[in-house]
């Protein structure tokens, strides 16, 4: 594996080439690799059902429809795609966007321009584009300590007037730690206050709650000020933003300017976000072998001194004490087959961290190898 090891710069973003699909194992740089470094947290982007759907809708629909959702955009497997989500997320309606960083951006524009919003207040560890969505909002934008309750509260008593409304924004899984944000004790705030929230749920989707349905269903939260959205292209193996919802809601997203000036997703992207979506439904299996896998990785790297966020969530990561440190442990790992990420992201630092995501397809002897090689170099 000595070839496969490349030294890297900050400039060197394509270090690492995959040469398949992502799956537990997974060729990066032309070498079969045990792969702990994405999101294809049910490894459904190479099933062979997504894949065949996806063949199909291309035949059937060429690339894509190449004309907006508003003129003659619109295919039967789009409007396909809406409906499941909406069953899927037991909501009345659902929007198909080309990407989940289009989510945010649409989502908060409609809750802002319905609701009379005064003022945001977001994470400071938010994802970009919850980060851009504030600042485009034309309103003023608050920023408080991560996950930090108390110091949202604060800066709402202190910039929000009786009677004036608000809207916080979260990840509802944050991707470099894993952490799950207390949006349950964030809609007792809304409540209290006056209010909305918008979470970014792209790593939730599929992953927490009994159904699958996101962080509102893992903290069992039923709050109509509450709202959400996330990716096709992580646990559903297909690609795309959702963002299911009251009809009102969603209706006003359909009809605003990024919906409607994008060429929808491509029809392959679509047939196999629609596949996915039904396959993670009646599949309820998967979510408790990932529930699964992910504890006995968290366990194992607790018992060799590794310290993670404890959870269900199948990501863990840390930090150690500077960026070259980690990225030669990466890179001993690799000389053993073996693929984590040394990630530099929002919410990971200044120094950066490394981070190990486990799929429900890996096995127990994978997860174990990862952990006693992990061992032996810290």
């Amino acid at each position: 594996m000595a070839d496969m090891i490349i030294e890297r710069t900050d400039n060197s973003e394509n270090a690492f080439l995959m040469d398949s699909a992502p799956g537990a194992k997974t060729l990066i740089n032309g070498k079969e690799c045990f792969y702990f470094g994405g999101t294809s947290y049910y490894e459904l982007h190479k099933n062979e059902e997504v894949i065949r759907s996806a063949a199909e809708a291309l035949k059937k629909y060429g690339i894509d429809s190449s004309s907006s959702r508003n003129s003659y955009g619109t295919t039967r497997l789009l409007l396909d795609v809406e409906k499941e989500a909406a069953e899927f997320f037991n909501c009345e309606d659902s929007v198909y966007l080309p990407s989940g960083f289009l989510t945010d951006l649409a989502a908060v524009q409609s809750i802002v321009n319905q609701n009379e919003i005064e003022a945001l207040f977001i994470d400071e560890d938010s994802h970009y584009s919850n980060d851009y969505a504030a600042r485009i909002s034309g309103k003023p934008v608050y920023r408080f300590a991560h996950m930090d309750v108390a110091d949202l509260e604060e800066k709402i008593s202190k910039n929000i007037l009786p009677g004036q409304k608000m809207l916080v924004l979260t990840d509802g899984i944050f991707p470099v730690f894993g952490e799950i944000a207390p949006v349950d004790k964030y809609s007792h705030l809304i409540e209290k206050y006056g209010g909305f929230l918008w979470v970014d749920d792209a790593h939730a989707l599929g992953v927490l709650g009994d159904n699958g349905r996101g962080t509102h269903e893992h903290y069992k939260i039923s709050n109509a000020g509450y709202y959400f959205g996330g990716t096709l292209s992580k646990a559903f193996g297909g690609f795309g933003g959702i963002i299911p919802g009251n009809k009102k809601f969603i209706d006003d997203i359909k009809a605003n300017h990024i919906h409607n000036g994008s060429t929808p997703p491509p029809s392959p992207a679509a047939a196999a976000s629609l596949t996915g979506l039904k396959l993670v439904k009646s599949n309820p299996g998967m979510r408790s072998k990932l529930r699964d896998n992910a504890k006995r990785l968290k366990t194992g790297l607790t018992n060799i001194g590794v310290k993670v966020e404890q959870s269900d969530v199948p990501i863990a990561a840390w930090t150690m004490n500077n960026k070259m440190v980690m990225q030669k442990l990466q890179n001993k790992l690799m000389e053993k087959n073996i693929v984590i990420q040394f990630i530099q992201y929002v919410g990971a630092g200044e120094k950066g961290a490394l981070r190990i995501v486990v799929f429900s397809s890996h096995t127990n002897d994978q997860i174990d190898y990862l952990v006693d090689e992990l061992k032996k170099i810290i």
